[in-house]
């Protein structure tokens, strides 16, 4: 791919005008009216799942109830058992809607493109605009099978692949476990989190205009990596079976207990220690069964304190999981700074320190990066805008940037925000993969990554294979 722009004319769209609640959730007229047993129950799906996009779109999948779906589109309870078995099933059902039709507009519109460039543009223009007609479910597509459980996450696993075809033309294919060439899943990280972050905002009308600037960000990558910086050979272990995740030093400590009677520890010495077990409990227990198995009897034995000590911190299991969420945010920002901040004389190499001393610290607390970078996403909207504040902080070390582009590179505004976006995605890919071991290899690649739209590939590749302790060593 080469940096440069691409005209095209806009794409209509033919997305049908938003209508009101009233309309859309009008009963069906009761006695003798001429539908079908077919229609009155495809209406009723419809209004169903509608429902189900308002409401995740609003608070989250979680904290979706039946009752609220029922009250909401205008059915009955047993309505509603007629037509879905539970509540997860009625988000496949609104989520392969919006996902088959948002991956059918993009791979029709891609295929138009006479270019790779105007390919990725086409393609671009169609996600945008039907994320600016429906921004509700284009919201569920995004963010909503997050806290859903397995056969959601699955369901988005495949569309994340489906994606990933239609837009490595050229490269090779990533919708495996250990990709070698995470490019295309760093571009598709970008642009979700450029999109969902306007979703959430209700700010999808600037999709649309953002999409030109978002299509020459993604041609500005080489369609093959620079020697020296493709991943790890794919190496499986025997018999397939991935190597347990080793305990953290923090997860160690949860395990503790102060020692009980007399002692010379302060009160506040005490209370430290027991928020810090509780935090440390609450993530191990995430990271094993994910938002919806997290129970305050079991972070409570776990944590080796009492129920009462618990809600004198922590009034719910959700307040106890922010705390956790805030801690590994915390100590990943700090981590980040203090590497980058080392270096005071050029931007690039603070950037590269700061990216090893990421991957590293992620790779040693598997679960702290578990919750805070895979589950936040179904825990509540609370902690998605956590994670956006946090996610803006990042974004702050790549905005110097901007200014350090050569001459001959034009570099949009929008670049930092995806760049910190690609980077949170592969991160969460080797995480949700359960290779969170093998991140610090993946450093040198999204090194390139980050500092090629600002840099150029040339340059940026340079930089990537410095190895971490000369960057230590330069600081």
């Amino acid at each position: 791919m080469t940096a440069r722009k691409v005209n095209s004319k806009p794409r209509s769209t033919d997305a049908p005008p938003p209508s009101s609640d009233a309309t859309r959730y009008r009963r069906l007229p009761t006695g003798a009216h001429g539908l079908t047993r077919e229609e009155v129950e495809r209406d009723q799906r419809e209004r169903l799942r509608s429902a189900m996009v308002e409401l995740i779109a609003q608070r989250g999948y979680p904290a979706v109830r039946i009752l609220d779906l029922t009250q909401l589109a205008h059915v009955s309870r047993p309505t509603f058992y007629n037509l879905y078995a539970d509540k997860e099933e009625l988000l496949l059902s609104a989520y392969e809607d919006i996902a088959g039709r948002t991956t059918q507009k993009v791979a029709v519109a891609f295929a138009e493109g006479e270019s790779e460039e105007q390919s990725l543009l086409l393609g671009l223009q169609a996600f945008a605009e039907l994320g600016a007609a429906e921004p509700e479910a284009m919201t569920l597509a995004l963010l909503g099978t997050f806290g859903a459980g397995p056969r959601a996450l699955e369901r988005r696993e495949r569309t994340l692949q489906a994606l990933e075809q239609i837009v490595s033309v050229g490269r090779v294919p990533t919708g495996e476990d250990q990709p070698r060439d995470l490019t295309v899943k760093f571009l598709i990280g970008g642009i979700r989190e450029v999109s969902a972050t306007r979703l959430r905002r209700g700010r999808a009308h600037e999709l649309v205009d953002l999409s030109g600037d978002l299509a020459e960000w993604a041609s500005g990558y080489p369609q093959a990596l620079p020697l020296g910086l493709e991943g790890p050979p794919r190496v499986r272990p025997r018999n397939h079976v991935q190597p347990a995740e080793q305990p953290s030093q923090r997860s160690r400590r949860a395990e503790g207990r102060l020692p009980s009677g007399r002692h010379d520890l302060s009160r506040d010495l005490v209370v430290k220690s027991q928020r810090e077990r509780i935090v440390d409990a609450t993530a191990a227990i995430v990271a094993e069964k994910g938002f919806a198995g997290l129970t305050i009897p079991e972070i409570a034995s776990r944590a080796n304190v009492s129920h009462e000590t618990f809600y004198e911190m922590y009034p719910t299991k959700h307040d106890a999981f922010l705390g956790a969420q805030k801690v590994g945010l915390h100590q990943a920002l700090r981590v980040t700074g203090e590497a980058y901040e080392a270096h005071t004389g050029e931007w690039h190499e603070g950037v590269a320190a700061g990216m090893h001393a990421l991957t590293d610290y992620v790779s040693s607390e598997p679960s702290h990066a578990h919750l805070t970078l895979v589950d936040t996403f179904g825990a509540s909207p609370e902690a998605i805008e956590i994670r956006e504040r946090a996610l803006e902080s990042f974004t702050g070390y790549l905005q110097p940037g901007l200014d350090q582009a050569p001459s001959h590179i034009d570099v949009s505004e929008i670049v930092a925000e995806a760049v910190a976006g690609g980077i949170w995605q592969v991160l969460h890919h080797y995480i949700e993969h359960r290779r969170v071991h093998e991140l610090p290899n993946a450093a040198p690649q999204l090194i390139f990554l980050t500092l090629s739209p600002f840099l150029g590939p040339e340059t940026a590749a340079d930089i990537a294979r410095q190895p971490a302790a000369q960057l230590q060593s330069s600081g």
